[in-house]
């Protein structure tokens, strides 16, 4: 297996770097000319002022500068041609350095998933998400802490009025349990939902929780949640990660037979991958699990998924 997706990545980056050279727009994809949408990318700089408190500054893979630049490197490389920018951390002027930082190349950095975990359910929320809104490529916001007891009035009311302002919710389970997601989007049906990194669920190699897995799949039911299949290698406890297709079915058959193919996405969690390692040999494996499901799902989950759940314009 490992062999296999070996020869799958150089595959995937001889072609995009001969078709770079040869001047075309075509991309390699395993659904023909279909466009590769990486929905969960982040973006870096150590000296932010508020920092990135889960960032260990011994580690000598992630503790550096990641920005712009280093993606587009990795993006024409592996044929990607749109990318969602998800905030690395949760600190509010972050909101609008992602979108700044990437201003340059909107053909690729097609939007910016914010944070507003700090202001969800206060009165400093309508004013900061008004302003971002200014800007077509703020797609949403992430929820990836809590700072409040209890599901509030106040919380439904800021996530109405994302709702009613065409904008989407990536959760990060943990603060957020996925019965209170569950909550949320039964009570707000017109909010688009998205579960980042699979449900969140630490991988170790051992059977699913079932206790986990049930509440996984009840959060399923809802028509609008989606799932973001990313963070294959981050989510696995012992690093670097397992590159073996064998290790990841479990999780992957439970997101497909809850969501389908219609609410499933592609994210890469690029550079917090770069751990295990890099970026083409975690596209071929996430390929690896969807290559005999045809090149209509395959379209789905690497690009239209993505275009119609975080309404990104398809002149774009």
């Amino acid at each position: 297996m490992q062999a296999y997706l070996n020869f799958i990545s150089r595959i995937f980056q001889k072609s995009a770097i001969g078709m770079a050279m040869l001047g075309t727009s075509m991309q390699p994809t395993s659904a023909g000319d279909e466009p590769l949408v990486d929905c969960h990318v982040h973006v870096w700089q150590l000296s932010r002022p508020a920092g990135l408190s889960w960032l260990k500054k011994d580690d000598p893979i992630l503790y550096k500068d990641f920005l712009p630049p280093a993606f587009e490197e990795i993006a024409k490389a592996n044929g990607v041609t749109g990318v969602v920018l998800v905030q690395a951390g949760q600190s509010l002027p972050d909101n609008q350095w992602n979108l700044d930082i990437s201003k340059h190349n909107p053909s690729l950095f097609r939007g910016v998933v914010g944070n507003l975990s700090e202001v969800i359910g206060t009165d400093a929320f309508a004013p900061l998400f008004s302003d971002l809104c200014k800007d077509p490529r703020y797609l949403g916001y992430r929820l990836s802490g809590r700072y409040q007891d209890g599901l509030s009035e106040a919380l439904f009311r800021d996530l109405a009025t994302t709702a009613k302002a065409g904008k989407a919710v990536d959760f990060l389970a943990g603060g957020y349990s996925l019965a209170d997601i569950r909550t949320i989007a039964q009570r707000l049906p017109q909010l688009r939902i998205m579960v980042n990194h699979m449900g969140n669920l630490r991988l170790d190699g051992k059977p699913l929780n079932e206790e986990w897995a049930k509440h996984f799949r009840e959060l399923a039911k809802q028509p609008n949640v989606v799932c973001k299949i990313s963070a294959l290698y981050g989510r696995v406890e012992k690093q670097p990660a397992p590159k073996d297709l064998a290790f990841y079915r479990p999780i992957l058959d439970l997101c497909f037979a809850c969501y389908g193919e219609d609410r499933l996405i592609y994210g890469s969690d690029w550079p917090v991958a770069a751990s295990t390692g890099d970026y083409a040999s975690l596209l071929a494996l996430t390929r690896s699990y969807f290559a005999d499901k045809g090149a209509e799902v395959n379209a789905k989950v690497f690009h239209r998924n993505a275009m119609k759940f975080y309404a990104i314009p398809t002149g774009k």
